[in-house]
């Protein structure tokens, strides 16, 4: 009974799996032309703005590392590391850099501490909850000042997103209870500074390969759903859902800001999907990953919804909030579809470990 059980599920997985990956290709065949623009659009978007954006972060804090510049820096720098976050000193640098550099720098820094033994597992997964952000540069600049049409909502946004993800590293230390040690090792002497830089540049051209390939390949299916004449609030939060910087232009033109400040540190599965060597590398699952991310988006709009109590916007800004007001529809299908989506991933979890105790038990009859 327990193989029938165990082959059952396996076969219902395999077939959803198959059944999502057919109508996908099977999409793709039926509007060539729209994916191939939406892949036009990505790599537009590339080139245009997350390339500037994203590779200099990336080159700086992976030689950052490089040179062990995270474990010089003086008490001060590490105090609110050591009381605020429960974490060792030298992840006071990979904190400071997620903040600053984007989302896969944070991501990225913590998997190398952790490679490199400066940190342990449960440490490097704690990290990866609230570690992870836009730069400033998209967020005032691409954000505010292009799309809202004044960098100042955009300052708002990206200090609500900052104050989110440093909430949810308070609110996580208590649910991984481990003392502060640092497990570095006695390690050789940093390489020598042009040999850094030769490493950082190569690493860094890796990862912005990667990041590219995945805005290419979401807004490829984007442009597929627009192809499918869906309606526009099914538009709107799957947008939301999938890519950050599509969603932002949707909900930048009708949304609140709060709501934007959600989306924004909510990140969109193409971030997950680029964040997904990180979390391997430090055995966090998908699910606990996208609850910290959900975490960190109710928490970014209460702190948006707090400092616009106290910081006036200018009024084409106030007006588009007003203006979406009426139709809830959008925020109400949004948040719908993040709660099915924590369902079906907390129900993949389940089945996940339902498999590995079915494993279990077949090993132990073919012992036997």
């Amino acid at each position: 009974m327990q193989k029938k059980a165990l082959f059952s599920v396996r076969s219902a997985s395999f077939l959803t799996e198959a059944g999502c990956l057919c109508a996908l290709m099977a999409l793709l065949l039926v509007f060539p032309k729209e994916s191939a623009a939406g892949v036009a659009q990505g790599l537009r978007l590339c080139y245009t703005s997350l390339i500037g954006s994203l590779l200099p972060f990336l080159v700086l804090s992976r030689l950052f590392l490089l040179r062990g510049l995270h474990c010089r820096l003086p008490p001060r720098c590490t105090f609110l590391t050591r009381k605020l976050f429960r974490l060792p000193p030298c992840c006071a640098g990979v904190v400071a850099f997620s903040m600053v550099g984007g989302y896969p720098v944070g991501a990225s820094m913590t998997a190398q501490l952790f490679t490199a033994g400066e940190i342990t597992r449960k440490q490097g997964q704690r990290m990866l909850l609230f570690c992870v952000g836009p730069g400033p540069a998209f967020v005032v600049s691409a954000v505010g000042a292009g799309l809202c049409g004044t960098a100042k909502a955009g300052a708002v946004l990206y200090f609500a997103v900052v104050l989110g993800a440093m909430l949810s590293g308070v609110v996580t230390r208590f649910f991984f209870r481990e003392p502060i040690q640092e497990t570095r090792s006695q390690s050789p002497s940093a390489p020598p500074f042009a040999v850094c830089v030769s490493e950082a540049v190569r690493q860094s051209a890796d990862a912005m390969l990667l990041i590219c390939a995945f805005v290419a390949l979401f807004s490829a299916l984007l442009g597929v759903l627009d192809a499918l004449s869906l309606p526009a609030a099914v538009r709107s939060g799957t947008a939301a859902l999938l890519e950050v910087t599509n969603a932002c232009d949707v909900y930048a033109k009708k949304g609140p800001l709060p709501l934007l400040a959600a989306i924004i540190a909510w990140g969109g599965v193409c971030t997950h999907c680029q964040l997904a060597p990180s979390c391997a590398a430090l055995g966090l699952p998908y699910w606990r990953f996208a609850l910290g991310r959900a975490l960190h988006a109710g928490l970014s709009f209460l702190c948006c919804r707090v400092m616009l109590c106290f910081i006036r916007l200018p009024v084409n800004v106030l007006a588009q909030n007003a203006a979406f007001r009426p139709a809830a529809k959008d925020s109400g299908l949004l948040s719908f579809c993040m709660i099915m989506m924590c369902a079906l991933l907390l129900f993949g979890s389940h089945l996940s470990i339902r498999l590995q105790k079915g494993a279990c038990f077949l090993r132990t009859d073919v012992l036997q």
